[in-house]
């Protein structure tokens, strides 16, 4: 009896001691008042006891057993959802378990893609949302580094299997205000502008078909008329200058496409800029360059698919924004005169 009772009191004592070690740490515990916060990640698919483990190797917890000892006692608290949070030396196992169960807090933002904007631009805008570049490019591609987009995105956009072999995202990530979550860029961005795009290529794709023109060349053609153009009026008139120029196989001699191989983004490229040896160079190769050279908006798109018939070979704009056009080098070189007065 006498050795029952004092195995019963040893039950009782390492219960009540082990009840003050685990329920303070497990539902009590608190951070100190001047305890930092720590970014603590938990990685897709990891377990309950992985994050213990994790807690533990971070300081968070004392102890990675105590922490799955408690997982257990809470159902909820089984399935951690992966993502980024922000934690606290001495929080207690409820709390933690608790705030992985929820997931992270989401941080919903707004992504302005200006039309004309091309893939650098989007790439720098991305890297003040703390965005990597390798980790944009390498969904994008980046035709001039030869690095074609992510042949994971085939399947889910029928458009890009009209493009080329190699052929990067240029062109194709449609320009508009996008909501995303930070936590899913740049996948998230990327996939609503070919969705966007994708909106427009089933309302242009009749026209194609009609036409007998590449989803690629007119997309190309788009994206200088973008680059060059004021107007919905003037990207039509453009782009059907651009066409006559084609027909009559003289060069495009555009500014956009030279700008786009030196990336010096002047209005009038100097004579270095000319001379630059790149099938982008439309003063130097003759058609349209091998690929596009920004995202063009709706309007542009258009305009390329429905350009407007002339006789006219020739375009300039003023200061203000004014486009002359002309049918004759002559009138061209008078067009000049009347916009810079030289």
């Amino acid at each position: 009896m006498k050795k029952m009772i004092f195995v019963l009191a040893l039950i009782l004592l390492f219960t009540a001691g082990f009840f003050s070690w685990f329920a303070p740490a497990a539902w009590l515990s608190k951070p100190d008042q001047n305890a930092q916060s720590m970014k603590f990640t938990v990685p897709e698919g990891a377990t309950a006891g992985e994050v213990g483990q994790a807690l533990q190797q971070r300081g968070v917890i004392a102890s990675a057993w105590g922490y799955g000892l408690y997982i257990k006692m809470d159902a909820t608290a089984q399935r951690p959802k992966a993502g980024d949070y922000q934690v606290k030396t001495g929080m207690s196992y409820r709390s933690l378990a608790r705030l992985f169960a929820l997931g992270p807090e989401r941080n919903e933002i707004g992504v302005k893609i200006i039309e004309g904007w091309n893939l650098s631009d989007e790439e720098g805008a991305l890297a003040k949302l703390g965005v990597a570049g390798k980790d944009f490019r390498a969904l994008t591609g980046n035709y001039k580094a030869r690095q074609p987009y992510a042949s994971s995105l085939k399947n889910d956009y029928l458009f890009l299997s009209e493009l080329p072999e190699g052929a990067s995202l240029e062109g194709f990530l449609f320009p508009d205000t996008y909501r995303v979550w930070q936590d899913q860029l740049p996948e998230s961005l990327v996939r609503k502008q070919l969705t966007q795009f994708s909106k427009v290529y089933d309302e242009i794709s009749p026209e194609l078909k009609k036409q007998g023109k590449g989803l690629d060349d007119v997309i190309i053609l788009a994206s200088i008329v973008e680059r060059e153009a004021t107007d919905l009026a003037d990207k039509k008139m453009i782009a059907g200058i651009y066409l006559n120029r084609i027909k009559r196989g003289m060069l495009l001699q555009s500014d956009a496409t030279v700008n786009y191989v030196t990336g010096a983004g002047r209005a009038r490229p100097t004579l270095d800029d000319l001379a630059v040896d790149s099938p982008f160079n439309t003063y130097k190769y003759k058609g349209l360059p091998p690929a596009p050279i920004c995202n063009p908006g709706k309007d542009s798109i258009m305009a390329a698919l429905d350009p407007t018939p002339s006789d006219y070979l020739y375009y300039l704009h003023d200061a203000d924004g004014k486009s002359y056009y002309a049918k004759t080098l002559d009138e061209h070189i008078k067009n000049r005169y009347k916009a810079y007065g030289e």
